[in-house]
């Protein structure tokens, strides 16, 4: 018998080696795409925790070093007026971003077109912040106190 010189590969071993390739590539690129989506959603809530932090730390500055400051929400921004040395007095935001506040109440105040006048030593503030933004929200509970002064 005659040996046959085989040199060159089947159409079934071609077919095979693609399937294989296509199952491998279509297992990563699913892994790959669900990788993303959560990236994406843990990036986003880490963005709301380090804002709602960030806003607690101002508030927690402003309760710890003024008298008296105000609160008040305006076009989907926090603003926080504080009185200088001075006397006169300005409103400034307390975040370079724009959330939806709604269902925050800051010293028993849910209104959040009106302002809050907080005075630190007179009274702790309980904040209860919530922060929604792109479907992801967050709520936080707090208490600014201070050493109040309006005790005999």
């Amino acid at each position: 018998m005659e040996r046959l010189d085989e040199k060159g590969v089947s159409l079934v071993e071609v077919l095979a080696a693609l399937l294989l390739v296509s199952i491998i590539a279509t297992a990563a690129w699913t892994a790959l795409s669900i990788g993303m989506k959560h990236t994406t959603a843990e990036t986003s809530k880490t963005e709301i925790q380090q804002d709602a932090n960030l806003i607690i730390a101002k508030l927690s500055a402003a309760h710890r070093q003024s008298d008296s400051y105000t609160i008040k929400f305006e076009n989907g921004q926090m603003m926080l007026g504080t009185v200088d040395a001075s006397g006169s007095g300005n409103f400034e935001r307390v975040l370079d971003k724009d959330y939806d506040y709604t269902g925050t109440v800051i010293a028993g105040n849910a209104n959040l077109t009106a302002e809050t006048l907080i005075e630190p030593k007179k009274n702790h503030a309980n904040i209860d912040l919530n922060l929604t933004k792109n479907g992801r929200s967050l709520n936080i509970q707090t208490t600014l106190t201070r050493i109040r002064t309006d005790r005999p």
